[in-house]
Order: C-alpha cells, then structure tokens, then sequence
C-alpha cells in the first residue's frame, strides 16, 4: 500500500494511532541535545552556555559517564532561548534569568497540560480540531480546539 503523504484526509484510526504515537514520543521528558545544537538553536556561545552553567543558571542533564559532552534537556532547551531573548530585549543577565525561571514553570505546567488532555484530531477544511477531552459535569461532551491558518483559535463543546 502506498500512503500519500500529502492526503489531507485520515480515518479515525489513523488519527487515534498518530495520537498515541505522539504521546509516547512526548512522555519521554529526557530527549537530549548537545552543548552545539543548543547553542546553534538558540545563538548562545558555548563559551556563554559554560559561563551560564558556572554561575548556576543552567545545568546539563547528570550523566552516569565522566566525562561525557554536555547534553540538555528540552526543558533546559526552551530555558536557554527564553533567556536569549531576554537578553535580546535589554535585560541585564541575572533579570533574564528571573524573568525565565517564572515563565519556566509555567511551560511544563503547558505541557503537562497537552500530554494529558490531548484525545484525537481531526483535519477539517484549512485545519485542524483538536480534541481536548469531556468536560466535567458535561453529560459526555468535550471540548475541542479549532486551529485554522491566519485565523484565532476557536474553543466549543460538542
């Protein structure tokens, strides 16, 4: 069987398998990266990204090897960048770093979020519904997302 990789239309099951699979891969919180993909991500030196981790702003993932490469997590990741761009807007180093470690907890509380309420999807004309899962005290209905290019998202119960 040949599967077009364009085809805009998918059966339930299909959609239900591409659910799953997208909660084991993000169910793993330890996908890794090395000190250069970070720094080629985000335009941070390595030099500075050492510097940051000697003053304890970040830190690599514990290795169970001496002397193994620096490798980051994701959350570390989007740590770095926000600070970047901190940094970017005129922030002195030390009020990048607060203001990040602020927003930090507010983006694993977001991704714990899609990890638990994402159910299933479904491609409509110009984008996708997102299925996030009943509502209590809905009687069975849940709400869903209505995400379509250059438009607001929009939220309904149904």
């Amino acid at each position: 069987m040949i599967i077009d990789k364009g085809e805009r239309s998918m059966g339930d099951k299909n959609n239900a398998a591409y659910v799953t699979r997208f909660k084991d891969i993000i169910k793993n919180e330890h996908f890794l990266f090395g000190i250069g993909d970070i720094s080629k991500a985000t335009g941070v030196s390595q030099r500075k990204l050492r510097y940051w981790e000697e003053r304890g702003y970040i830190h690599p993932e514990n290795s169970s090897d001496e002397g193994q490469h620096r490798k980051y997590s994701h959350f570390m990741f989007l740590k770095i960048a926000m600070i970047q761009s901190f940094l970017k807007e005129g922030y002195t180093l030390s009020a990048a770093v607060q203001k990040t470690n602020e927003h930090h907890k507010l983006g694993k509380a977001v991704f714990g979020f899609v990890k638990e309420r994402l159910q299933n999807f479904t491609f409509v004309p110009g984008g996708y519904e997102i299925d996030l899962g009943e509502v209590n005290d809905t009687q069975g209905k849940h709400i869903y997302a209505l995400i379509r290019s250059n438009k607001k998202t929009e939220l309904f119960l149904k």
